[in-house]
């Protein structure tokens, strides 16, 4: 893709993220929700319960201030709202799921598509659409954190938003804080239909499009990279495995990923 992400697509993408999660739990035993994932202290059920409650303030405004503060402040105030959703019954989760999935998407189409363009600096991006694009990227990431507790995959399909979301965030957050170091970065994700980035360290800048001269070339697996991306898996584990190639300045490549983080 290489022309700006629109509000539609962003709107689809939120919406297409809740129909995968509940088509994943729907099916489910309730004791399964008792399954422990890899976040500390959260079983499936805290998952379910922490995509409801952040829909819930959004639409309500209850996270208005922190969700524009700082991503550890956020998260601080997700562990807070998780406990109480999480003690309801599995059939209280799946419909909280829906429902405010649903009002969240709606809320979410309410503003015109000009709005998301406004430049509001946010912990994710530098537009207000960027506060919306996150709830894709975060259902998705979580869901793999759902699979993975059940001994299932990580998904490899239907993965281009939240890619293209992840590139975007990392060129508006992560680089302009390399701001003065030298050197020109490319990053692909392989399997999606997302077009690469490039990161110019001077400047602290990114930009869609490739560049093959750049000092350092990483390609990954799209849904590996997320992952890591979001402090699920080491980013070396994955050029150590062969899963992820860094090509020219390794070293480089390496000390970009190590301030990769997106949450």
């Amino acid at each position: 893709m290489t022309h700006p992400v629109t509000k539609d697509e962003i709107v689809r993408s939120v919406r297409a993220e809740r129909r995968a999660t509940l088509n994943l739990l729907r099916p489910l035993d309730p004791v399964q929700f008792d399954t422990p994932t890899a976040l500390p202290g959260w079983r499936v059920r805290e998952v379910a319960a922490h995509l409801i409650t952040v829909d819930r303030a959004s639409v309500t405004g209850a996270n208005l201030i922190v969700a524009f503060s700082s991503v550890e402040r956020l998260e601080r105030w997700n562990e807070k709202q998780v406990p109480a959703w999480a003690a309801r019954p599995v059939t209280d989760l799946l419909v909280g799921l829906d429902r405010w999935g649903r009002r969240f998407a709606r809320f979410a189409g309410l503003f015109p598509a000009a709005m998301y363009r406004v430049p509001v600096p946010n912990p994710f991006g530098r537009t207000l659409g960027m506060m919306v694009w996150v709830r894709a990227y975060d259902e998705w990431v979580h869901r793999q954190d759902i699979r993975r507790a059940l001994g299932l995959g990580d998904e490899d399909v239907d993965v281009a938003s939240v890619g293209e979301f992840l590139l975007a965030s990392i060129g508006a957050t992560i680089v302009p804080r390399s701001k003065g170091r030298t050197g020109t970065i490319e990053v692909s994700l392989q399997g999606a239909p997302v077009d690469a980035w490039t990161y110019d360290l001077a400047p602290g800048a990114g930009r869609q499009g490739e560049d093959r001269s750049a000092d350092a070339r990483i390609a990954a697996p799209a849904q590996s990279f997320i992952m890591a991306a979001a402090g699920r898996d080491p980013f070396d584990r994955l050029a150590d495995e062969g899963r992820m190639k860094i090509e020219g300045d390794e070293r480089l490549g390496r000390a970009f990923l190590a301030e990769v983080r997106v949450v």
